[in-house]
This record gives structure tokens, C-alpha cells and sequence, in this order.
């Protein structure tokens, strides 16, 4: 019962995952790697304190009431009751915190030990000469305890990398300024764009437009006028067409509605992607979200939904207000009325290259021989043939994170859209294959 009277921390060892976690967590645990960061002074071991000593904490359990650990805390010496020697007082309890300062640096040490005996085949330290301070820290004790102890061995003779001490005169990379920076950053170097400035200032300073002096009377005439500006309208909207496209990364995780957007307007997604905008409030998609809502609870299944994958917010055209009692009428009339799915509104959340994909499948049905067909529920028209090619990417999706999620071929996965109002189920046959989504989010393809 040491560590400050702590239990040991409970964590799972995770073999498929980089965990964070505190030294006193990690005690009794080992992974094939370890890494132990901020052997610094000051940082590990921590200046020792006094926040366990009663004396300077009030909020603290006095030593001798602790049960469990009471034998291995520092105790307090004090002189024989009714002495009256005050000087004896004060030195009895200076030798206290003192102790309890000992005590504190030792535990470090023993903690600083459990951290560095956790790995079984590679341990990494470091430490650093700067931490926030003006003064350099250097590295710590337990540090250099490790150092000393891989100069030992036999065999290695050095560490791999330790950083010479800043000179005397050095000051704190940390505390300068920050480099400031114009973003967007400007495509014409400053000798251009004061060029380009200049020009363009003596362009305006000149009459607004070449018919104000052919006696048109273009400055009194609407009509003129509404031609210059129409052209002006004109030229600039060809001058941000012609803009060099600009390159955007995709994000991380990347949500199923943002892969049918990449597959139907790639330099739509990009403009989205570097400067989102708040959407418009959507009265038709909200109409969508109802009846999945209406459908979930029929089904008897509610989960909460993610903000990024709303049901029926992608359905382009989705059915008005009022057209929400001819969906469930055209529903119930339908194919899928009498049928129990396996799953409703599923999660999932799969890698697909350097991307994690992640999405919400509508309804899951099995087809009675071991596999399944996804479907997603669509309250707007039929598509055309163009849009069904855009949005079948989300089938494709579908399939995938289906298949992985329970763990079957995606050969044994088939999908489909069923447009609620015409009754009618479309299963496209030219899915995209793993292959054929990977290419997609990689080159665009």
C-alpha cells in the first residue's frame, strides 16, 4: 500500500494499440515496447512535495491514522509531552517534512523503476535540456541511472542519441516568438505584387468604362450600366474558375456521405474540406430523418445517431412535411414490411487504406443462405443513371464495413436502395470492390 496509498491502476494490455498511461498504471503489466518520456529534472522524478505531510496540508490523513500503510511512512519525533521546549518542536517537525521529502524522491525513484521494467524487448527513454523555464534542467537521475546501465552492457557501449548541454549563454527555444505567417499564402512574390499593385491602381484611377467617352452616356444610361456590371460579373467569375486547383488532404476518418460527395464532385468536397461552412437548415433532409426515425422504432431499435451520418439527411429531393404519411403508407405496402432485419441504423467504422471510413447502415437482412444484403432506405425520386453511379459508392461502403463487421467475404454482403414513394428496390451490380474504394479515396479515381 504505497504509491501514496494507491491501488495499482487496471488496464488491459492492448498488443493492437499505442496506450497512454501513468507509470503507477502500468505497474504489474508489460509490453513488448515501452516508451518513458520526460526524464527531465523537475519532470521524473517530480520535485518531491509535502501534499501527503499533515503538517503543511490539512487535507491530508496524518501518517499514524493510516492503517494499511503506516509502517513505511516517515513518523514524527516529537519531545516529551509538557517540555515546553519549542526549539525541539520546530526541529521535530523541520526533520518531518524533511523526511516525508526523502520519502517522496524515493517513491519517485521506485515508480521510475516500475516504468522502465515494463518492457520485454525494447525500452525507450529521453529527456530534454528545456522545459518552460529560462534555465536549462538537463536530465534527471533516473536518466542518467539508465544511461550508466546501457554504457554497461556488453556489447553497446553508448546510447544512441544524447544532446550536448545548451551553452551558457543559450536561451529557451520554447520561449521565442512564434514565426508568423498570411494564409492563404499569396501566389505572387512581393516584387510582382507591388508591380501587379501599381497596375491595377492605374487602371482605377482611369474613366470606369471606355463608352463614357463615345457620347453613350453610359454613366446615365441603366441599361449600359447593367452591361458593364454583367461583364464584370462575368470576368471575374472566369477568373476564380481559372484559379489553379488547390491540394487538400483528406481527413483521418472520413464518413461514408463525404466518399459519395468525393466520388460526385471531387472539387466540390475540396472546397468544403478547406473552408468548411455551417449547412443550411434542411426542412426536406429533417422530413428524411423522421421517417427513419419512425422506421427504427417500428423495427425496435433505437441508438443514438452521429451527428456526421443522420439518416435521410443524404437523400437528394427528400419527400416534403407532408408526404411523411404517404412514406409509411408506401412502406407498408412494400417488399421490406414484413421482413425482421438482422441489424437497423448499424455503426461501423473500418480502415480503408491510410483512412479510417466510418458509417450508419440503415437495415441489415439475411438472405436465409449464411450471408445478408444491406439497404438503405432513400425517401426522394429515383436517380438517373449518372447520380446512381455517384451515390453507389455508399452501397459499396456499406458492404465493406458490413463484412468486416461480422467477419464474412463482402461476395456474401449484397446492397440496394429502396425508394420509399415508388416502391422500387435498386440493387446496382458494378459495386466498388475494396480495390476500387481505396483507389478512390487515394487518387481520386
Amino acid at each position: 500500500m504505497r504509491e501514496r496509498g494507491l491501488e495499482p491502476g487496471e488496464v488491459t494490455v492492448n498488443p493492437e494499440a499505442v496506450q497512454l498511461l501513468t507509470g503507477h498504471s502500468a505497474k504489474g503489466l508489460e509490453w513488448d515496447v515501452v516508451a518513458v518520456p520526460g526524464m527531465t529534472v523537475g519532470q521524473f522524478p517530480s520535485k518531491a512535495d509535502t501534499s501527503d505531510s499533515w503538517i503543511n496540508d490539512p487535507g491530508a490523513v496524518p501518517a499514524e491514522l493510516r492503517l494499511t500503510d503506516r509502517a513505511d511512512l516517515p513518523a514524527l519525533r516529537l519531545p516529551v509531552p509538557g517540555s515546553g521546549d519549542q526549539a525541539v518542536v520546530r526541529d521535530a517537525l523541520a526533520d518531518y517534512v524533511a523526511d516525508w521529502k526523502a520519502f517522496g524522491s524515493a517513491e519517485e525513484v521506485r515508480l521510475g523503476y516500475v516504468a522502465v521494467t515494463r518492457a520485454k524487448r525494447l525500452l525507450l527513454c529521453s529527456g530534454s535540456w528545456w522545459r518552460d523555464g529560462v534555465k536549462p534542467n538537463g536530465p534527471s537521475t533516473l536518466l542518467l541511472a539508465v544511461r550508466e546501465a546501457v554504457e554497461s552492457l556488453p556489447g553497446t557501449g553508448a546510447v544512441d542519441a544524447w544532446a550536448d548541454p545548451p551553452p551558457a549563454d543559450a536561451t529557451n527555444p520554447a520561449l521565442a516568438e512564434w514565426p508568423v505567417g498570411i494564409w492563404p499564402a499569396d501566389p505572387l512574390s512581393s516584387g510582382r505584387r507591388r508591380a501587379l499593385t501599381a497596375a491595377a491602381e492605374l487602371v482605377t484611377a482611369t474613366r470606369a468604362h471606355p463608352l463614357e467617352g463615345d457620347g453613350l452616356g453610359a454613366v446615365e444610361d441603366p441599361v449600359v450600366t447593367d452591361w458593364v456590371r454583367d461583364a464584370q460579373l462575368l470576368l471575374r467569375e472566369r477568373a476564380e474558375s481559372g484559379r489553379s486547383a488547390t491540394e487538400v488532404t483528406l481527413p483521418a476518418h472520413l464518413s461514408v456521405s463525404s466518399l459519395v460527395a468525393l466520388r460526385r464532385d471531387p472539387a466540390a468536397l475540396a472546397r468544403r474540406l478547406r473552408r468548411p461552412m455551417p449547412a443550411a437548415p434542411a426542412p426536406l433532409a429533417r422530413r428524411g430523418t423522421a421517417f427513419h426515425l419512425w422506421l427504427e422504432q417500428r423495427f425496435g431499435a433505437t441508438r443514438l445517431i452521429d451527428l456526421d451520418e443522420l439518416p435521410g439527411s443524404g437523400d437528394a429531393g427528400a419527400a416534403p412535411d407532408e408526404a411523411l404519411t404517404a412514406l409509411q403508407q408506401a412502406f407498408l405496402a412494400g417488399e421490406w414490411a414484413d421482413r425482421q432485419p438482422v441489424d437497423v441504423e448499424a455503426p461501423f467504422e473500418t480502415p480503408l487504406g491510410p483512412l479510417t471510413l466510418r458509417g450508419r447502415i440503415d437495415a441489415v437482412y439475411g438472405d436465409g443462405c449464411g450471408g445478408y444484403e444491406v439497404v438503405d432506405w432513400k425517401t426522394g425520386p429515383v436517380p438517373g443513371a449518372t447520380e446512381l453511379a455517384a451515390v453507389g459508392v455508399q452501397l459499396a461502403a456499406y458492404r465493406l464495413g458490413w463484412s468486416r463487421l461480422v467477419g464474412v467475404p463482402v461476395e456474401r454482403v449484397s446492397a440496394g436502395f429502396h425508394h420509399v414513394l415508388a416502391g422500387v428496390t435498386l440493387r446496382p451490380v458494378d459495386l466498388l470492390d475494396e480495390a476500387g474504394l481505396l483507389a478512390l479515396v487515394t487518387d481520386g479515381a
